[in-house]
């Protein structure tokens, strides 16, 4: 498939079966994410088909909104850009201390956090969620110039990946009016197809296909080309872009070797998803049959039935009592079994899908409380988060890295300026050690003088060690070396021997001053 056009690829690559089964869970929860193009491919909304029930579209937006808060909070740094070794001895050659190269890091991954949520950016993320929920497949797009992101679904792009589930080729399929395009890209498809597009309407819709293929270097290096046709002509300049730095992130949920494509949570708990979608359904036509009334006539009632049908309230009708009888089909309590039966449903995918977790306003969500909603998400989608972050976060905290300080770049690339970039769980944790700290130094602070007051014969520094080692810290990283400890007793030793001196002559003066008053 070597000289194959994108378009042709983009076929190949597809996976209809996969499309008929993410349509229909896409219909259990948010039919829009597999809205299909094709219906409408001037741009108009395609009308979707919409489930009897509201609770799969009501969990899948607060598992989305929750897990990228999560995956991005707002206060606290989602990535920890530790220098390496090299970096740092690099760093004191040039006359710069490894203290004031990690400020420099973490002032630059704050600046590079805040990109997240530029223009929008924020909201494509939640919807690249919400399509990994629910399909499990999910193509995201930086956009550097906008500092935005963009989120296609499994209707927009094909893929294919290596027998260890690595991303080697994507073709992505746009739409977009042809005097949208840029100027050069107008002006090619004009030169190579005047018949059609020299006098093309502005309206004229152009398909365009973009590949990001994998490709490797000379020296083993994997890179991505990025290359774009429209209409099987080449159009645009080629890009080439390292491993972490290409625009395009293909995620997925759940991914099982030797497959192309993903698996979403709505596919792991489809059976309640499916039950909650019929029953709502039966249970919704029940209703409707349960406030069905008819009217049984007795036959030679002797009356006109349409006359007893039409006459007003309180008008004489010629006929026998109980020959019109009111029959109600249905029965309530059948209706509340099912109500109930369904409730359980909906507690069974609550559970599953984190709905009404403990996570507050992000505005005032606390380290501690990211850190503990992260892991309790990480335990209850089965490791799906920590996965996230290492093929989702790590891209991104070098692609935001790289627009923050672009002179980097080269360095990254030569792995002269290199970054150990730590995201998930441990990234969270970070303060974690400090938090310790902090606890162990209030109990040390109520017991060493609780201990030296009852007992001279406690040794307080042997207190504070234990407290320490009880906790797993290690007070010897905290203590300084011999030669610091030795120059700060004797500059103490020092100040004090000062202050003995000042005192002494304060107090010479003193007695001068009080001879002099009695003569």
């Amino acid at each position: 498939m070597k000289d194959l056009p994108h378009k042709v690829r983009f076929e190949r690559y597809r996976d209809d079966a996969l499309i008929a089964k993410c349509e229909r869970y896409a219909h259990w929860t948010l039919p829009y994410l597999m809205a299909d193009p094709d219906r409408n491919p001037t741009g108009m909304q395609v009308p979707v088909e919409r489930d009897y029930q509201e609770m799969g579209a009501l969990l899948t937006n607060n598992l989305a909104t929750k897990l990228a808060a999560l995956l991005f909070p707002v206060n606290v740094p989602f990535f920890e850009a530790t220098p390496s070794q090299k970096l740092i001895e690099d760093a004191k050659q040039r006359g710069i201390d490894e203290t004031t190269l990690r400020s420099e890091l973490a002032n630059l991954t704050t600046a590079a956090c805040k990109r997240v949520f530029n223009n929008g950016g924020y909201a494509q993320i939640v919807s690249a969620v919400r399509h990994l929920i629910v399909t499990g497949n999910v193509l995201l797009r930086r956009v550097p110039e906008d500092q935005t992101y963009i989120a296609y679904g499994l209707q927009h792009y094909s893929t294919r990946r290596d027998g260890m589930g690595r991303v080697m080729d994507t073709i992505l399929r746009e739409r977009a009016d042809f005097e949208t395009l840029p100027p050069d890209v107008q002006k090619e498809l004009r030169r190579v197809n005047p018949g059609k597009y020299r006098r093309a309407k502005p309206d004229c819709v152009v398909e365009l296909y973009t590949r990001i293929h994998r490709k490797y270097g000379k020296t083993g290096k994997a890179y991505w080309e990025v290359t774009q046709q429209a209409d099987n002509i080449d159009v645009g300049t080629p890009g080439t872009y390292p491993e972490h730095l290409c625009p395009y992130m293909v995620l997925t949920w759940n991914h099982t070797v030797g497959e192309h494509y993903g698996r979403g949570l709505v596919e792991d708990y489809a059976g309640g998803f499916a039950k909650l979608s019929d029953g709502s359904e039966a249970a919704m036509l029940y209703g409707i049959e349960i406030l069905r009334v008819l009217h049984l006539v007795e036959p030679g009632l002797g009356a006109d039935i349409d006359e007893v049908a039409t006459a007003e309230s309180g008008e004489w009708v010629q006929g026998s009592s109980g020959s019109v009888t009111a029959y109600e089909a249905g029965d309530f309590q059948k209706l509340q079994a099912i109500r109930a039966e369904l409730q359980e449903v909906v507690q069974n995918l609550s559970r599953a899908f984190m709905w009404r977790g403990n996570t507050r306003d992000a505005e005032r969500v606390t380290a501690y409380e990211i850190r503990q909603d992260a892991q309790e998400a990480d335990n209850s989608l089965g490791g799906v988060y920590s996965t996230l972050a290492q093929v989702w976060q790590v891209p991104t905290a070098h692609q935001l890295i790289h627009e923050e300080r672009p002179e980097l770049l080269a360095g990254l690339l030569t792995s002269s300026v290199k970054l150990n970039v730590v995201t998930g769980v441990p990234a969270l944790g970070r303060n974690a050690d400090i938090q310790t700290l902090l606890s162990a130094t209030q109990e040390a602070a109520a017991i060493v003088p609780a201990l030296t007051q009852l007992d001279d014969r406690v040794d307080s520094h042997k207190v504070f060690d234990l407290v320490m080692s009880r906790s797993n810290i290690d007070i010897k990283s905290l203590f300084l070396d011999e030669e610091a400890l030795a120059a700060k007793r004797a500059a103490q030793q020092q100040q004090a021997e000062g202050m003995q001196q000042m005192l002494g002559a304060e107090a010479g003066i003193d007695a001068a001053q009080g001879l002099q008053t009695l003569s």
